[in-house]
């Protein structure tokens, strides 16, 4: 795992976060960890105060891994995501049947479909 410089970031509690690369040779994604705390308190902190670094890295590395966090279940990463992201777009859910995880309003499963059934790739599109 390559450590990358977290200097260009706010000074929001960068002695609690660990940034990284999860792998030697590559430059995706962004790993981002907890040094000392893991609290979901902190993460969301953290996302919300750092919201433009947080989103010039997205566009550096094509996605930021978040992972160490003490998210225990949909409603703490539903938290987790709006400290980013207050406004979340529930147009698109995607071609596979899905399941609202329960006490969430903008978490789903990822496809309700048999384990053999074939799901088509897609791309998509900013506008």
């Amino acid at each position: 795992m390559s450590t990358i410089s977290s200097k260009s970031c706010n000074n929001y509690a960068l002695d609690s976060v660990n940034v990284s690369l999860l792998g030697d040779n590559s430059s995706l994604p962004l790993v981002i960890s907890p040094r000392w705390d893991s609290t979901l308190i902190f993460l969301c902190s953290f996302m919300e105060t750092n919201r433009k670094w947080l989103e010039k890295m997205m566009v550096a590395h094509g996605a930021i891994l978040i992972r160490g966090f003490d998210i225990e279940d949909g409603r703490d990463f539903e938290r987790a995501v709006r400290s980013y992201q207050p406004v979340l777009n529930s147009t698109y859910k995607g071609t596979s049947p899905r399941n609202i995880i329960p006490n969430t309003s903008q978490v789903f499963s990822a496809a309700e479909v048999p384990v053999n059934y074939p799901i088509g790739k897609y791309v998509l599109k900013q506008s």
